[in-house]
């Protein structure tokens, strides 16, 4: 029961960021409202998985364990900074505060929201990991093992292309001081390549760990 919770939680919370990526798609106030559900069940998310932080302490350290913290806990600090960006920034929800808007909160936005991300397709892929490695053992020396490599290929040069085409790593690194949107952009192409990206990011993490299982053979 508590098992499909998280699934569900996590479930939401993925779409909604994918949703949220969208921001002269859904407008400001909607953009701000789907961004205060997002904060809601980051916060259940933790809830739920409160027994994980109780066995960091525990056990030994792989690879897997090791990477997984890090990716963990700079999405944490990611996810953070786009919560006090928010509340900043704000013009609808949050505008009772009188909080005066400042370029700083405006970067912070930006950096944190590109960096979530990439980081939240990390994540993906970590959990990820188990059920592509069944699937790569059932594909392995069957008819279609090779139209599978590909497909993944394929997934993989996308992702980049998408990765490229809507400058993320300006965002990231904050390259320029103020992110321009294409508000004539197609929602359906624009949402197939931020799908791209997060299963590229997915299946790139998935081939790492499994190439440092095999490091860890030899």
């Amino acid at each position: 029961m508590k098992k499909n919770l998280r699934i569900i939680i996590d479930i939401i919370i993925f779409i909604l960021f994918i949703i949220l990526m969208g921001y002269h798609i859904t407008g400001n106030k909607t953009h701000e409202i789907l961004g205060v559900i997002t904060f809601v069940f980051f916060i259940l998310h933790h809830i739920v998985n409160i027994k994980w932080y109780k066995t960091l302490f525990k056990g030994k350290y792989n690879f897997y364990r090791v990477f997984q913290i890090i990716i963990d806990a700079f999405l944490f600090v990611a996810m953070i900074g786009i919560i006090v960006s928010s509340i900043i920034i704000s013009s609808n929800v949050f505008s009772f505060l009188n909080i005066k808007t400042t370029m700083f909160a405006r970067n912070l936005h930006m950096v944190s929201t590109s960096w979530a991300f990439v980081l939240m397709a990390v994540h993906l892929g970590l959990h990820l990991n188990i059920m592509l490695s069944k699937f790569t053992k059932k594909m392995k020396n069957s008819t279609f093992e090779y139209v599978y490599y590909l497909i993944m290929v394929l997934f993989i040069i996308f992702g980049i292309y998408a990765f490229i085409d809507n400058e993320l790593f300006k965002d990231m690194f904050l390259v320029t001081k103020f992110k321009f949107f294409d508000y004539q952009e197609n929602p359906l192409i624009f949402y197939v390549k931020i799908l791209g990206i997060v299963i590229s990011l997915s299946i790139i993490t998935y081939l790492i760990l499994r190439l440092s299982k095999r490091k860890n053979r030899v």
